[in-house]
């Protein structure tokens, strides 16, 4: 046990991470020593969860993701030694290790690595998983155990940060005369099923790379990460506790600045909290200058025509909560309208306006969750678009898929994970690609989109360490505005309607009974662009386009790499930085004497303001599962602890006791559709729109 060095346990909860900095000293010598030795260090990682945890996805899930790599690694440089390539797994599974070496390759004082490890539970903060960490200078000392952590060798320092210092140590540790100067706040929002933490942890990291741009003045990247696990309960319910957050708790005088960059339904999300703290504070955006607005991947105009007719009936039944009924464009009830079109409306649009960059990002093909049309805005060139991935991505697409490397693990996954009740909470339908002779796009199912959040295909060695070998992903970026809107039906119903552009297939191949949700979005469209001007960037990426687009995961999402850096390049470039007198001056509208004080709002903002009555189905069936968390920890562990002395080939079953009645219709079938009434949405002029 002579050659362990360093042993510790540790247990991380969702939306948590641990941060290991390893550093070796070679030698601490003048001249090189004699007698060095530079064979390698080893490195475990073990998810000592049992392995009938596995089954537990629902109450998890107990899967871990885990990378190493050198504290001089960065994406955009070419890796010629193998030796220097960084290590990852991405599905770590119960009783499963990860064993990596550690090369010393290269005589030099100091080698350093990162590691980080990191929880993929999505559905409850109930849970945690428990793994241990190990090195040495053999394999077979990675298999010993000690009580306590140790370290074996005054060669070595390990330092290790949690999820906490990661958020906030860049700002505490940034020097004293930076930590004076106005600052730049950027809130990141998470989408479904996702949290800010850890799914974010990435784009964070890249920001404060930006810093540097900006000499008179500090970026500040948070968040709120209160909702983790209470995604389904409602745009509305979500909004309102990041605006509370963002002026209550994170607001002082010194912010100046702020922007927004939200992913998926984290992009409605921050529009609403916009909504709410315009109407509840309207000295914010007073004093404080809205600088960029970004959505990534965002269904800013609902997921209704692009899914079958029983999944509006489910969405509207709360099968995914009161988020559910959102992207399914039910009725506010104080104005019969969908929360999705009063958005943006006022008091919204008065505060976008005064955004200096407004920028969404979409995926062309790859995503099964968000579709272009929703994510963009419905209008764009979408032959242009259509001609660009033929032309600079049909080759590398089609040789690429063969390249794609999947994750062991799947057969399991898809058997225990992707149940009926699974299916039905991840209710989120494909992009519809036509599969003809003519057509080489790829084409995503509804199994690829659920297993994809947790067993992403992973990109081959090449595109990891030659970033000569990643062909761009930026097909299309332009920038909209309201003149560039089809002008009247004629030209409407040709450019979008009677497409056949396989990009719009979404939102044109539906049934005649639905039509009126085309109308719908197309409304809730054109009033996104009243007055303002978009920039849309179209991205084609592999899958898991929806999460890679936000690489998700440092390694296994990577082919969102090139999309972060334009991001960055684009809105942190300097080019808004404060000049030197600005930042003595600040910004001159004063503050009220109470901050915490509101105003009270007018009638016709209470869809903003108004409380809503709260019901078990606006947290749908994982949303019970994490609200029930606490009632159900001792059983769960007893359970859970039971099972993990049988056979290992036993897995957890979950019975679902209720209602025996189901409701079962064919895709094709709109009946169920046809019979749900539609709010009656009136335009300006006051003519009923359908």
């Amino acid at each position: 046990m002579n050659d362990l060095l360093y042993q510790n346990k540790s247990t991380l909860g969702a939306a948590q991470q641990d941060r290991y900095i390893i550093t070796y000293n070679l030698y601490d010598t003048e001249e090189i020593p004699s007698d060095i030795k530079l064979d390698p260090l080893y490195l475990r990682i073990k998810n000592i969860e049992p392995i009938s945890y596995r089954a537990a996805y629902l109450m998890g899930p107990f899967i871990l993701y885990c990378d190493v790599r050198l504290e001089t690694y960065h994406h955009s440089q070419r890796i010629y030694s193998t030796c220097d390539q960084p290590q990852f797994e991405s599905n770590l599974l119960p009783s499963q290790d990860a064993i990596w070496s550690l090369s010393l390759h290269q005589i030099q004082k100091r080698y350093v690595w990162i590691v980080d490890v990191v929880s993929q539970i999505l559905f409850t903060t109930n849970t945690d998983i428990t793994y241990e960490i190990s090195m040495g200078y053999t394999k077979e000392s990675l298999h010993h155990s000690i009580n306590n952590e140790r370290l074996g060798s005054d060669r070595l320092v390990v330092t290790k940060l949690n999820t906490l210092d990661l958020w906030k140590l860049p700002v505490q540790l940034a020097p004293s005369d930076r930590r004076r100067r106005r600052k730049h706040l950027v809130i990141l929002t998470h989408g479904l099923h996702s949290n800010l933490t850890v799914d974010m942890e990435y784009i964070m990291e890249q920001i404060y790379k930006s810093q540097d741009n900006y000499p008179n003045e500090q970026i500040v990247v948070d968040g709120y990460p209160g909702n983790i696990c209470q995604t389904e309960r409602g745009v509305k319910y979500l909004g309102e506790r990041l605006a509370k957050y963002i002026v209550n708790e994170l607001y002082d005088a010194s912010i100046v600045k702020i922007s927004f960059i939200g992913h998926s339904l984290g992009g409605l999300v921050q529009t609403f909290a916009i909504a709410y703290i315009n109407v509840k504070y309207p000295w914010f955006f007073q004093k404080v200058q809205p600088i960029n607005f970004i959505a990534m991947a965002s269904p800013l105009l609902g997921i209704v025509t692009d899914n079958p007719a029983y999944v509006k009936l489910l969405l509207s039944f709360g099968v995914i909560g009161k988020t559910g009924q959102d992207l399914g464009l039910d009725r506010v009830s104080e104005t019969d309208r969908p929360l999705l079109y009063l958005l943006p409306g006022e008091p919204t649009r008065s505060v976008l306006l005064k955004f200096k960059r407004r920028t969404l990002y979409a995926n062309a093909i790859n995503d099964g969750i968000v579709p272009l049309y929703t994510a963009s805005l419905l209008f764009l060139d979408y032959d242009d678009i259509l001609e660009q991935l033929h032309k600079n991505e049909d080759e590398e697409l089609a040789k690429d898929e063969q390249n794609v490397t999947i994750p062991e693990n799947t057969a399991s996954f898809n058997k225990n994970f992707i149940s009926p009740l699974t299916k039905m909470l991840s209710i989120w339908a494909p992009q519809k690609f036509p599969q003809g002779p003519d057509s080489k796009l790829p084409k995503v199912s509804m199994l690829q989109s659920a297993t994809s959040i947790l067993l992403p295909p992973l990109p081959d060695q090449e595109y990891l360490l030659n970033p000569k070998a990643r062909h761009p992903v930026i097909i299309h970026d332009k920038t909209y505005t309201q003149e560039d809107l089809p002008k009247g039906d004629t030209e409407l119903e040709d450019t979008f309607f009677n497409s056949e552009n396989m990009l719009l297939q979404a939102f044109t191949d539906i049934k005649a009974g639905r039509k009126r949700y085309q109308k719908l979005e197309e409304s809730i469209a054109r009033r996104w662009h009243e007055g303002m001007s978009w920039r849309k960037v179209v991205v084609a990426l592999k899958p898991d386009a929806h999460n890679n687009i936000i690489v998700r995961r440092r390694f296994a999402n990577a082919y969102g790499w090139n999309v972060i850096d334009h991001l960055i390049g684009v809105h942190f470039n300097g080019d808004d930085r404060l000049e030197e007198e600005q930042t003595k001056a600040g910004l001159e509208a004063p503050l009220p004497n109470d901050q915490s004080s509101v105003i009270e709002p007018i009638d016709e903002y209470a869809w903003v303001t108004k409380a809503e009555s709260e019901s078990l189905f606006d947290e749908g069936p994982t949303g019970m599962i994490s609200t029930m968390g606490e009632m159900l920890e001792t059983f769960t562990k007893t359970h859970l602890a039971t099972i993990s002395n049988k056979n290992s080939s036993e897995y957890i079953t979950a019975t679902h006791k209720g209602n025996k009645n189901s409701f079962v219709a064919d895709d094709d079938d709109d009946t169920a559709d046809d019979n749900m009434e539609l709010p009656e949405i009136v335009d300006s002029t006051g003519n009923t729109l359908f």
